[in-house]
C-alpha cells in the first residue's frame, strides 16, 4: 500500500513538472505590447534599478517617452492625503546629434492610472489621473500603515502616449503617520 501511495506522490510530482515546463515555453501573444521601463521589475526586486520618488521627482524613459511623477509634500506620510502629478514628454527635436541639448516638449498622458502596492496585500490602491496644472496628470492619494512597519510601496503608472500604452514603475518610503493629538 505504501508502495503504491509513494508512486502515485511520484507520478503526480512528474505531471506537474511536465506541466510547469510546457507551460513555461510556450509562446505568449499578448493583443497589444505596451512600452515598458526597463527597470519595471516585481515587488521587492531590483530597488536600485527603479526610480526612488520619496524625496525627489523620479524619471523613467520608455520608448522616447519621458514619464516624470513628482510627490507633494515630501516625503508623503502614511494615513495622510499627498498629491501626485504626472507628466509625459518627448525630445523637442528629432536629431541625435542635438538630443542633449533639446529641450522636451510636454504631450499629453492620456487614460492615465496609478497603482500602489506593497511586497505584502495591502488592498487595492488605484487611483485614476485627472487633468492638472501645467499639463500634468495627478491624483490625491493616501496610502495606509503597514502594520509590519514596512514603509516601502511600489507605484505602477500606467497610460497612453500618441496612442501607445506605456508604463513605468517607480518605489516610495512613507513617513511614519504623524501621532494623534491628545484630546
Amino acid at each position: 500500500m505504501r508502495r503504491a501511495a509513494a508512486l502515485l506522490g511520484l507520478a503526480a510530482f512528474c505531471v506537474v513538472v511536465v506541466a510547469a515546463f510546457w507551460m513555461g515555453s510556450r509562446p505568449s501573444t499578448p493583443a497589444a505590447t505596451p512600452v515598458t521601463v526597463p527597470a519595471a521589475a516585481s515587488a521587492g526586486s531590483g530597488d536600485d534599478a527603479v526610480p526612488d520618488i520619496t524625496n525627489a521627482d523620479g524619471v523613467s524613459d520608455a520608448g522616447g517617452v519621458r514619464i516624470t511623477v513628482s510627490l507633494e509634500p515630501r516625503p508623503p506620510a502614511a494615513l495622510a492625503a499627498f498629491k501626485v502629478r504626472v507628466f509625459a514628454s518627448v525630445l523637442a527635436s528629432t536629431d541625435p546629434a542635438s538630443a542633449m541639448l533639446s529641450p522636451r516638449k510636454l504631450v499629453p498622458f492620456e487614460a492615465g492610472r496609478i497603482r500602489f502596492e506593497m511586497t505584502m496585500p495591502m488592498g487595492e490602491q488605484r487611483y485614476s489621473l485627472v487633468p492638472g496644472p501645467q499639463g500634468a496628470q495627478e491624483a490625491a492619494v493616501v496610502l495606509p500603515a503597514c502594520s509590519s512597519g514596512d514603509r516601502r510601496w511600489y507605484a505602477t503608472v500606467e497610460g497612453t502616449v500618441a496612442g501607445q500604452p506605456r508604463i513605468a514603475r517607480f518605489r516610495l518610503d512613507l513617513a511614519r503617520p504623524s501621532p494623534a493629538p491628545a484630546p
